[in-house]
């Protein structure tokens, strides 16, 4: 969508502060794991997009680092514009053993063998751009214009580079594994109560140009396979297996690829309904956003979209991308609504819902062509209704689809049978529903309470809101 997540804020003096989707449980194992590895080894932790999963690691880096650990977390998505990603891990990996180090004696030797690690990186990375450029420069050379042995004779230096290039490359990886399990040795005599180890995080790792996530994965294989260096990857790996395959060929076994570099995979817990509707609340700013309207009854306004709406997507099943581009484009309607004015949560809830799980019964209902029942019908065989109907108030649902149809200027027959069982006075049993739906509708009406159900101009805000076009909107049509 054009409105995107904002960063939750992990606060360093307590990390899980924000923690909407309550995972702060699975910190304790999750550390406890990595304090009692022995050797190098590489943590997948394997989430769909979207589900807080670079949250939760922002999380439990900082917990790894009151834990006793030299840790970094680094967003391989923001670095991809470069050629060389071990430029970029090492980078992030001085800044970290810098806050790490303590002052004095002690220190001073885990400077110098970052220092000596940072050195040979540098001519790593510089020796294998240098052999990039050289490669190209064939391509870039108009062939017509050279003779037989001048591409031969470049040809020969570049072969010949390489073969320079792979006899000093050779030494200076050794030389850079020396230099970081020496770093990795000085870390943990620091803390030896918690055998502390380097923590490297590495996050969107699915989101980068398929070449460079290839290439950093064989950068972590090839120089980072030392003592007391933890990997933790943060991925998508349906997304991961994609980025390899346009790399490699549709037919190539990703999976089996994936399996050479990571050691462990652990499958991040999918989000409960209502915490995740919670935590794209906040993501999205909608708390911020009710907040400063200058209503009496805001807080009941939060409340009612965010029970209603997160119930509506929990019962529909609507998946974690799907649920978010529902907030999102909540956001968007809430930004153009001035503070004064009154919002039709629950109105807003609903047609919100309507539109993105089933178009044509939104467009039915607002055209009056379609039955309340029908629609009621339809709601009641979603998928996961039965663990939202506790929730979910079918007679305030009714209600207020009769009150919109009203609005709307159409009739309804279930509104005329109301009306007339309650008239009659009879005590049938749909009496007490009869009373509290006519009760609901007149509460609707009144100016001074609600000014309406408010179903025309929610959806003039719905309809401003569908020319804020997105891909995602086009894929979906």
């Amino acid at each position: 969508m054009l409105i995107r997540q904002v960063e939750l804020e992990v606060p360093a003096d307590n990390p899980f502060h924000n923690d909407a989707l309550n995972r702060k449980e699975l910190e304790p194992p999750l550390t406890q794991f990595v304090t009692q590895a022995s050797g190098p080894f590489v943590l997948a932790l394997d989430s769909s997009w979207g589900s807080g999963k670079t949250t939760f690691l922002r999380m439990w880096q900082l917990k790894l680092a009151e834990t006793g650990h030299a840790c970094l977390y680094l967003n391989a998505w923001k670095t991809d514009f470069t050629q060389e990603p071990l430029v970029a891990v090492v980078g992030e990996l001085s800044s970290a053993i810098e806050s790490f180090a303590p002052t004095g004696q002690q220190g001073t030797a885990l400077r110098r063998h970052m220092k000596k690690a940072r050195q040979v990186a540098e001519s790593i990375a510089k020796r294998s751009i240098l052999v990039g450029v050289k490669l190209a420069t064939i391509g870039i050379l108009d062939t017509k214009d050279l003779t037989e042995k001048i591409i031969s004779d470049l040809a020969s230096d570049i072969v010949e580079d390489r073969i320079k290039n792979y006899e000093k490359g050779k030494s200076e990886i050794e030389e850079f594994r020396k230099s970081l399990a020496s770093l990795a040795g000085e870390v943990e005599k620091l803390r030896p109560d918690v055998s502390a180890k380097v923590v490297i995080i590495i996050d969107e790792l699915d989101r980068c140009r398929p070449t460079y996530a290839v290439q950093l994965l064989e950068r972590i294989k090839h120089l980072f396979d030392v003592p007391g260096v933890v990997f933790i990857l943060g991925i998508d790996r349906s997304q991961l297996n994609h980025s390899i395959r346009a790399l490699y060929g549709s037919d190539f076994n990703a999976q089996g690829y994936l399996k050479r570099f990571i050691d462990v995979d652990y499958r991040l817990p999918e989000p409960k309904a209502g915490d995740y509707c919670s935590y794209l609340f906040k993501c999205f700013g909608i708390e911020e956003l009710i907040s400063k309207r200058k209503t009496r009854n805001k807080q009941y306004e939060l409340q009612a979209l965010r029970d209603f709406l997160g119930c509506f997507m929990s019962a529909a099943g609507m998946t974690l991308r799907e649920q978010e581009q529902t907030v999102a484009r909540l956001r968007i309607v809430l930004q153009t609504i001035p503070t004064n004015h009154f919002l039709f949560e629950i109105t807003l809830s609903i047609l919100l819902f309507l539109r993105e799980w089933n178009r044509n019964i939104y467009t039915s209902l607002l055209a009056g062509e379609v039955n309340i029942e029908d629609i009621l019908t339809e709601i009641e065989q979603l998928p996961n209704i039965k663990e939202a109907s506790g929730k979910l108030d079918r007679d305030l649902l009714e209600a207020v689809l009769l009150a919109g149809l009203i609005e709307l200027g159409v009739t309804s027959p279930s509104l005329e049978d109301y009306r007339k069982l309650v008239g009659s006075g009879s005590k049938e049993p749909n009496f007490n529903k009869a009373q509290k739906i006519l009760r609901i509708i007149e509460k609707l009406d009144d100016p001074f309470d609600h000014g309406g159900p408010g179903f025309k101009v929610t959806e003039q805000r719905l309809a401003l809101t569908s020319r804020f076009v997105s891909y995602d909107d086009e894929s979906r049509t």
